[in-house]
């Protein structure tokens, strides 16, 4: 699942908490580059909505010692290994209220509140291919077959919001900054699979393993 899919799913995840916990309230987010605002804002669909915007992404260094291969699982004949370990990234999610009408400054602040209070509620989710953030509250095997991301609050100092706001080339405008973790990019194309050993044959010498006489002398077993 690429990265653009997984944060279309968490911003519609918020939206739908936030709507369903707070009497109807609708927040609009939209993936979009907080940075290109300064050229207008014809793409937006709406004129008053959150903008959901990547800053930053980096490698999570500590997740650098993994094994070569998967937890073998399921019902099937082979062990999936990886030429490589999984790349794990550290994303640095932007959520800024913006409003063309500036009448809405207060309404925008309002709606920065809801998703704060949404991912305090809850900021850890779990996915796969096929069920995305459906449970928030996973079985330890369930766990195993999914991936996790965790939204951890980023307070950041004066000197580093002007930074961060100066490299975006755009003014201040409310925003909350989130570090998003364990996000997993691995190419699975073409992986190579080595049969599981299911059965194995031990041979047992009852003299001189050197001596031919001695396989006679033996019986062999098959371990199922």
């Amino acid at each position: 699942m690429n990265l653009a899919k997984v944060l279309d799913k968490l911003s519609k995840k918020i939206t739908s908490e936030i709507t369903a916990s707070n009497n109807g309230v609708i927040v609009s987010i939209e993936l979009t580059n907080v940075a290109t605002l300064n050229d207008g804002d014809e793409f937006l669909q709406e004129k008053s909505s959150m903008i959901l915007s990547i800053v930053n992404i980096e490698d999570d260094k500590t997740l650098k010692n993994q094994s070569l291969y998967k937890e073998y699982s399921g019902n099937g004949n082979s062990i999936e290994k990886y030429k490589k370990p999984a790349q794990n990234l550290i994303l640095s999610l932007l959520f800024t209220s913006y409003n063309k009408n500036q009448t809405k400054y207060a309404e925008g602040i309002d709606k920065l509140e809801y998703i704060i209070k949404c991912l305090q509620q809850n900021n850890v989710f779990y996915y796969d291919d096929t069920n995305f953030f459906e449970q928030t509250e996973v079985s330890e095997n369930q766990a195993k077959s999914m991936n996790k991301i965790i939204l951890d609050l980023v307070s950041l100092k004066s000197d580093q919001l002007n930074q961060m706001w100066s490299y975006l080339g755009s003014k201040y405008m409310p925003s909350v900054l989130y570090s998003m973790r364990m996000i997993r990019v691995q190419n699975e194309n073409n992986l190579p699979t080595d049969p599981v050993i299911d059965k194995a044959k031990i041979q047992l010498w009852t003299n001189d393993k050197s001596d031919i006489t001695g396989e006679i002398e033996t019986s062999s077993f098959l371990l199922d």
